[in-house]
């Protein structure tokens, strides 16, 4: 005799795993959002230091754009003004 009024116990196992993939794709975005955060603004420190060194604006913001590549591992996204 099979008793149908209860859940399935794949269904359960499911309903937990979904939970878990949610909340843990919850805390590597949040992690992933700090770290954007703190390269931000080590970038930033970057150009603020070059600036303060006398270093010209054009190349203080190449250095701060170089490092943000090279910490997020991504290109950064850059415009052409017209000329």
């Amino acid at each position: 005799m099979s008793d149908d009024s209860g859940p399935d116990a794949g269904d359960i196992f499911g309903g937990l795993m979904e939970g878990l993939e949610m909340e843990l794709n919850d805390k590597l975005l949040e992690k992933k959002g700090i770290y954007a955060l703190k390269c931000t603004r080590i970038a930033g420190a970057v150009y603020v230091e070059a600036i303060s060194s006398g270093v010209p604006s054009e190349l203080a913001q190449d250095m701060s754009t170089d490092t943000w590549v090279n910490l997020m591992g991504i290109p950064a996204v850059t415009t052409q003004e017209e000329q």
